[in-house]
């Protein structure tokens, strides 16, 4: 009897964390979209009022367009240079590997709004390294409205490549080494082992990696607050700066809340179909 109930007992504080901490504020956050709710002010239920205005607001449309330039343009960039990186660091490069390695991960240690803060002066049109690379002044990367995302996403690609990189390199040290070798006594070239032997056997890393930095890109906030603000004429909004901008700069908590659950459902069913097809793909997942 005792053996019955010793699992819930040793699981107990984990679903406590997991129901305080995450479960209970989704449903709270779902409570509020039902709401006209602002700092403040007495809650009044409006019904699905606010989903209908989100629907109505071509901000929203625009945000959710930034999104998705945002994160299909990082997360695969990301992906191919930790690939490529993890491949030549996978090799015999002296002496001299550990500290490159080690050096190669520098900026995924940095805070994003630092790194949002050192891109914004590197992107500065008077005095920016970017104009000074460029050999012109008065250049503002960040200003146009239809090139200003892509700046940000640089950004972004050169703090989180480290990432992918990391978990892409511990997956290749353990593609066996024998496979390898019998490839090449079997006449496999080298195009041959990456995409036939590599690739499928570290199949696994590239779906997580792909996954996790997916949803982190969804959530970027700080480097494009830091950067940007949203700008220039919402250019560089995104859907988690939308959130934060009605939250905390309009204080319409209840619209702000019916937008979470909007993206929530949006990225989970993204990813529900990026993970099945991927199975049916390699068979890993």
């Amino acid at each position: 009897m005792k053996e019955k109930y010793l699992k819930w007992i040793l699981l107990a504080p984990a679903l406590i964390i997991i129901i305080s901490l995450v479960i209970y504020p989704l449903f709270y956050a779902l409570r509020g979209s039902f709401f006209l709710y602002r700092y403040g002010k007495p809650m009044n239920f409006v019904g699905f009022n606010n989903y209908l205005e989100l629907f109505k607001n071509p901000l929203f449309y625009n945000s959710l367009k930034n999104t998705g330039i945002y994160v299909g343009v990082a997360v695969p960039v990301e992906l191919i240079l930790g690939l490529v990186l993890a491949l030549i660091m996978n090799r015999k490069l002296g002496n001299f590997r550990g500290i490159v390695r080690a050096a190669l991960t520098i900026p995924m240690f940095i805070a994003p709004i630092v790194v949002g803060i050192i891109w914004r002066m590197m992107y500065n049109p008077q005095y920016g390294l970017f104009n000074w690379v460029l050999g012109t002044r008065g250049f503002a990367p960040t200003g146009g409205v239809k090139y200003a995302i892509f700046f940000v996403v640089l950004a972004d690609i050169w703090q989180w490549t480290p990432f992918m990189y990391i978990i892409i390199l511990a997956a290749l040290q353990s593609v066996p080494r024998d496979v390898i070798e019998a490839s090449l006594i079997d006449g496999a070239n080298r195009r041959q082992q990456l995409f036939r032997i590599i690739i499928p056997t570290i199949s696994y890393a590239l779906v997580i990696a792909f996954t996790l930095r997916f949803m982190e890109a969804t959530k970027a906030l700080d480097i494009i607050y830091t950067m940007t603000m949203g700008g220039p004429g919402g250019a560089t909004e995104t859907a988690s700066y939308m959130i934060f901008r009605n939250a905390f700069n309009d204080l319409r908590i209840g619209t702000a809340t019916a937008y979470s659950w909007m993206v929530t459902i949006i990225i989970g069913g993204f990813i529900a179909f990026f993970i099945g097809w991927f199975n049916r793909r390699f068979e890993i997942v």
